[in-house]
């Protein structure tokens, strides 16, 4: 059985207010590169400071539906007083690797 094709675009979008507040992060989807794009999960604080989120192609399972969502966090814990949690757990000041399943939701 080949790999499926989901046929889709991620764009991935992770900001803080400063370097040492928390970050969020956004999911969105398109099936065209210029899009528009949907939103696909919105996570509050995560990391709790999620910088360089990504998903490699590579890292796509052959169901298309899970995958590795790539990245660092957590870069100023400690720094004026303002520790900042392993949200979720494992996340850290160095390449954090979690996987991810996409889930059909029906409105």
């Amino acid at each position: 059985m080949g790999k499926v094709q989901l046929k889709r675009y991620f764009m991935i979008v992770s900001y803080g207010e400063t370097s040492f507040s928390t970050f969020n992060t956004y999911i969105l989807e398109s099936g065209d590169i210029t899009g528009p794009w949907k939103l696909v999960t919105y996570m509050k604080d995560f990391g709790e400071q999620a910088y360089f989120v990504n998903i490699p192609t590579k890292f796509i399972g052959k169901d298309g539906k899970t995958m590795w969502l790539i990245y660092s966090a957590n870069f100023s814990s400690g720094a004026f007083n303002e520790p900042h949690k392993s949200n979720p757990i494992g996340s850290a000041y160095g390449m954090t690797v979690q996987q991810i399943e996409l889930v059909s939701v029906k409105p």
